[in-house]
C-alpha cells in the first residue's frame, strides 16, 4: 500500500470550500505600530528590572562582605 492510498485527495470543490472558510487576514499597518510600541515598552521594563536586580545584587554582596568581616573580627577577638 502506498501513502496516497491513505490520504484522501481533495476535490476542487472541497479545496474551494477550505479556502472560503478561512478568514483572510490583511496586513494592517496600525497593528504593526502597536506591536512595535509594546515591544519598546517591554524592553524598557526589562531594562528597569535588570537595573534593579543589579542594584539588589550589589547591596547583597556588600552585606555579605560586611558579615564576613564582622565574623572574622569576632573570631580574632576570641
Amino acid at each position: 500500500m502506498e501513502l496516497k492510498d491513505h490520504v484522501p485527495e481533495l476535490t476542487t470543490a472541497s479545496r474551494e470550500e477550505a479556502v472560503a472558510n478561512k478568514e483572510i487576514v490583511k496586513f494592517d499597518p496600525s497593528r504593526m505600530i502597536g506591536i512595535i510600541k509594546r515591544k519598546a515598552l517591554i524592553k524598557e521594563l526589562a531594562a528597569a528590572y535588570h537595573a534593579e536586580c543589579i542594584a539588589c545584587g550589589q547591596e547583597l554582596l556588600q552585606l555579605q562582605k560586611k558579615l564576613e568581616e564582622d565574623f572574622v573580627i569576632k573570631i580574632q577577638d576570641d
